[in-house]
């Protein structure tokens, strides 16, 4: 060193000179950056291939050092019944990212974040955690919308990877809202280039737990996934130096397709690990009454609770609390939770009612009415038409050519006036397959608006889309289905709306069906 520092070295550095210097690297760097930069300060350039190998080595062992890391991790559940392989398809995937996404989705209480927990615990559980080297990082995103939230993130990332700097948030000093606007998106601007700067040559594993729809998921991306990767100098850089940046999101929301690298839809447990969910939570050691029923009837009730919550896990846990916790019996609560699974025999404390009331706070009021219509068609699976003739019924007031439909009601036979309808058979001579825009019942506007509300449903997981379920149906309709719970939700909420108003629902929607099936 003393030799180096004389300049008393040839430079560049030649034979065992050289190889001095290279050995050297081992003890000053201690990150792939400061190997990079050092091979290139010290000018050592077109390594043979002892040299490439040593290197390589190097690259290994900085890579492979233990570093300082985060491990901010949620609660494990202590039950998490028939998820088994979806955890570890999921774990696959994240350790073969270097930069993208994995998001889950589903229904509320479907058991998205629990999934997510279960999935990093087994990471660092299982050793996995080598692969992102600073750590896992869980950032609970809920209430976090808009600009504000994605501040409010950012802030809190910055704080979890550089503790010790000082990080002051900008106070607002002009009292009008542009300058205010203004001042925030140029805040923005710096925390993602703070952000980016910060996660450089760092591997990391980021959980954005219950996004909102409102998150603003594409800049905050920018800024987590933004490319951190350095020009080599030398072409035989190692793939060990090379920053993982990887982020795993829980969300009702369906996020855009060119945001995902793998996207997982949660659905209901499989109908025997729901009963075996049941079973196992409500037989608990800590239960303070037995079960008072024979295998075969406590079999049967736990299989009727299940089928009426559709299988759904926090649905289920509720259930089971209700067994053990408040010792209601088992073939009671499923008679009453068969009627209606948001009673208060099941739900004491309206944790699952007010889920979904959170889940629909965004939703418009005329949006809520008209998803409470849906029950009126029943659990069964739904077409677009008839959603159409359903929901937008009340506007056929507006048509004349259907204003004989407005005076139907349940028994009477369908007027002349309809008789003159188009009839869809003569339509369809005309042409070899007939069109939803052809449809003579429900207008082609009625049909866009209808399905655009029915989208937004499907996108916040609220509504599920199915395929074909019997042989009427063709071969690409699209049919709609809405979960138990949901339905029972719908069936709740419609039972508030007015009497006059469901009466010229219905009455219009059967009109609608006597004209269809003639």
């Amino acid at each position: 060193m003393a030799r180096l520092e004389a300049g008393r070295l040839v430079y560049p550095f030649r034979g065992h000179v050289r190889r001095q210097v290279l050995a050297l690297a081992w003890l000053l760097c201690s990150t792939s950056r400061e190997v990079q930069t050092y091979l290139q300060v010290a000018s050592l350039k077109d390594l043979n291939v002892e040299e490439d190998k040593w290197v390589q080595q190097l690259y290994a062992h900085v890579s492979g050092r233990a570093h300082p890391s985060i491990e901010l991790l949620p609660a494990r559940p202590q039950h998490l019944i028939g998820r088994d392989a979806l955890v570890q398809e999921i774990v696959d995937q994240l350790c073969s990212l270097e930069h993208g996404v994995c998001a889950l989705t589903g229904m509320p209480g479907i058991g998205k974040s629990a999934v997510a927990s279960v999935v990093v615990h087994h990471l660092v559980a299982e050793g996995y955690s080598r692969v992102f080297h600073q750590g896992i990082i869980t950032i609970s995103c809920k209430g976090r919308r808009g600009t504000r939230g994605l501040l409010s993130v950012l802030h809190e990332v910055i704080r979890l990877l550089s503790p010790s700097q000082k990080h002051d948030v900008p106070e607002q000093s002009d009292g009008t809202l542009p300058f205010w606007l203004d001042h925030m998106d140029i805040h923005l601007s710096g925390l993602i280039d703070q952000v980016r700067i910060l996660l450089m040559d760092k591997s990391i594993l980021f959980l954005l737990d219950d996004l909102d729809a409102q998150f603003p998921l594409r800049t905050a991306l920018d800024a987590l996934l933004g490319s951190t990767r350095h020009n080599a100098v030398h072409p035989t850089e190692h793939r060990q130096g090379v920053a993982r940046h990887v982020v795993l999101t829980t969300s009702r929301h369906i996020p855009s397709p060119t945001f995902l690298s793998y996207h997982h839809h949660l659905q209901p447990l499989m109908h025997h690990n729901a009963c075996a969910l049941l079973y196992s939570l409500s037989s608990s050691t800590c239960a303070t009454a037995p079960l008072a029923l024979h295998a075969e009837e406590q079999e049967q009730a736990t299989a009727r609770i299940c089928d009426a919550l559709g299988n759904h896990p926090l649905a289920i846990e509720l259930a089971a609390n209700s067994v053990v916790g408040r010792g209601i019996p088992l073939d009671l609560l499923a008679t009453n939770i068969a009627l209606d699974p948001f009673h208060p025999v099941l739900d004491n404390n309206g944790e699952l009612g007010a889920l979904f009331e959170h889940a629909f706070s965004n939703i418009g009021h005329e949006q809520q009415q008209h998803f409470a219509l849906l029950a009126l068609l029943g659990p069964q699976a739904f077409s677009l038409e008839s959603a159409a003739a359903l929901i937008q019924s009340e506007q056929w007031e507006q048509l004349e050519s259907f204003s004989c439909l407005i005076s139907a009601r349940p028994g009477q036979r369908a007027t002349a006036e309809l008789e003159r309808l188009p009839d869809p058979d003569n339509q369809r001579k005309g042409s070899a397959e007939m069109t939803r825009a052809d449809n003579p019942y429900v207008s082609f506007q009625t049909l866009t608006s209808t399905a655009l509300e029915l989208g937004y449903l499907v996108n916040d997981s609220l509504l599920e889309r199915v395929g074909p379920d019997d042989r009427y149906s063709s071969s690409d309709e699209q049919l709609y289905q809405l979960h138990p719970l949901l339905y029972a939700y719908a069936r709740n909420r419609v039972q508030r709306l007015p009497a006059s108003y469901l009466d010229a629902v219905w009455s219009n929607f059967q009109a609608y069906m006597t004209c269809f099936y003639k």
